[in-house]
């Protein structure tokens, strides 16, 4: 450029240069990995082969976590769908993207995932399955498609969503894109097709009871906290729940394996689960969202990408959904979100990273919307009766709110970890400390939205009826 041409025209050509790196809409091509995130509704992670299950639910989870990291220890934040959903997009805890309740929605002053990689040039898409998730509850932000149809609402719908999901790979240009893919089968009620429910239980003849529970005549909220079902009809329905999870676990594989080859060696894969199931542990059977046992909060956690990260190691150290959000810009090298409650649980390592980091310190808490009526552990009504909970190591307290003043188990996780025995915290210098911190975290808040349940049409009550949301 001459030195002879006024100032201002010099200017023009400078700023008109740099537009494109400045203006949201112009963002340059990212180079970095696509993004293929795996959510599992409902899933325990101690029914996958890959954390020690006996039963062969899950050959294709578990080849995709020898060819990467798993985490032993992860844990969602609330056992329900709505709140922890947002925490995987967000970062968050509920208490601060303020979605608590199982109708909440997510407030469009957070910023999700897909927003932030959307701003730098990735397409951004999202196949899931979830009535809590539909279009208008904020889910979508960021998205350049969301789809949830009212179609998979109700019963399996993981064939739909893979052959959808898998469209969306093949007819993708050269961009990088962030793909969330939500599968919903795992979730009551457990009918997988045929040829999964009987992988587990061939042969078992249903009780009277069982038959009045399939047909509507005995209601769920007693089976729940009052089973009446016997051991045999209970061990069948766990069988069929794994057979739910072979289900899923099939359909993964067909994803894994129509992604082309071209694509397979710059995908990061993340796969996860936004809560577990409580399966008859501590007298709550085949529900979750209203008690803070491991069987609702442990979920598995497994991040995948060729070249990146090494396979086959299993850090065993606290992490969260939390995490989920911040490891994945660390893994696609983009900077750091402040703010965000998770971290990052990867760090840069000469060939590629290398897992690092954990939390000191874990909160959690329960729903309080659309608690069954025949639960006996809820005393107070609304957000007032929500439990909440910390962990440290392998101590983890739980508060339950009671009229006459809180009840606190604590547990030595190390010593018993099926929770079966708690302890007093009193005589506990940890348990003592978690108790103060707890009491610092936890509030009352309702967060956003409303409780819709009085307003329910009588379609939405069906629909949550045949989930087990409702008696």
């Amino acid at each position: 450029m001459s030195h002879n041409q006024p100032a201002t025209h010099r200017f023009l050509l400078t700023f008109l240069a740099l537009v494109p790196l400045t203006l949201p809409g112009c963002a340059r091509t990212p180079r970095g990995p696509s993004v293929l995130l795996i959510t599992i509704d409902t899933l325990r992670a101690d029914h996958l082969g890959s954390y020690g299950y006996p039963r062969a639910t899950s050959p294709a989870i578990d080849a995709l976590a020898r060819r990467g990291v798993l985490f032993e220890k992860a844990y969602a934040t609330v056992p329900r769908t709505t709140q922890s959903v947002a925490t995987i997009l967000t970062g968050l805890y509920p208490k601060h993207h303020r979605a608590r309740g199982l109708f909440s929605t997510l407030l469009s002053a957070n910023t999700t995932l897909a927003e932030i990689l959307g701003e730098r040039g990735y397409a951004t898409w999202a196949v899931v399955s979830n009535i809590f998730l539909q279009p208008g509850k904020g889910f979508e932000q960021g998205f350049d498609s969301y789809s949830n149809p009212r179609s998979r609402f109700d019963g399996d719908s993981s064939a739909a969503i893979t052959d959808e999901a898998l469209k969306k790979i093949r007819e993708a240009s050269h961009r990088p894109f962030l793909l969330w893919v939500h599968y919903l089968d795992p979730h009551w009620s457990y009918e997988p097709a045929p040829e999964f429910a009987s992988r587990f239980a061939p042969g078992h003849e249903p009780s009277v009871e069982l038959e009045s529970l399939r047909e509507g005549k005995l209601r769920k909220g007693d089976v729940i906290f009052d089973n009446p079902l016997s051991a045999a009809d209970r061990e069948h329905l766990v069988a069929l729940y794994d057979g739910e999870i072979a289900q899923v676990d099939f359909q993964i594989g067909r994803l894994l394996e129509g992604v082309p080859e071209a694509r397979r060696q710059d995908l990061l894969v993340v796969l996860t689960s936004d809560h577990g199931e409580s399966l008859c542990e501590h007298d709550y059977c085949f529900a979750h969202g209203e008690t803070l046992y491991d069987d609702t909060l442990r979920v598995p956690l497994l991040f995948v990408l060729p070249g990146g990260l090494p396979a086959g190691l299993r850090p065993d150290r606290l992490v969260s959904l939390l995490d989920v959000a911040p490891s994945i810009l660390r893994l696609l090298g983009l900077p750091d979100r402040p703010g965000m409650d998770g971290i990052p649980l990867f760090s840069n390592a000469e060939k590629g990273f290398m897992p690092s980091g954990a939390h000191e310190l874990l909160f959690a808490e329960t729903d309080y919307q659309l608690i069954h009526s025949a639960n006996p552990r809820f005393f107070l009504p609304g957000a007032r009766g929500r439990w909440s909970g910390a962990r440290r190591g392998a101590s983890k307290l739980i508060r339950i709110p009671r009229p006459e003043g809180p009840l606190h188990e604590f547990f030595d996780l190390a010593l018993d970890p099926g929770e079966a025995r708690p302890l007093s915290p009193d005589t506990d210098p940890v348990g003592a400390d978690l108790v103060r911190r707890l009491d610092a975290w936890t509030d009352y808040e309702e967060g956003s939205g409303e409780n819709l349940e009085e307003s329910l049409t009588p379609e939405q009550r069906e629909r949550l009826r045949s989930l087990g949301y409702l008696q």
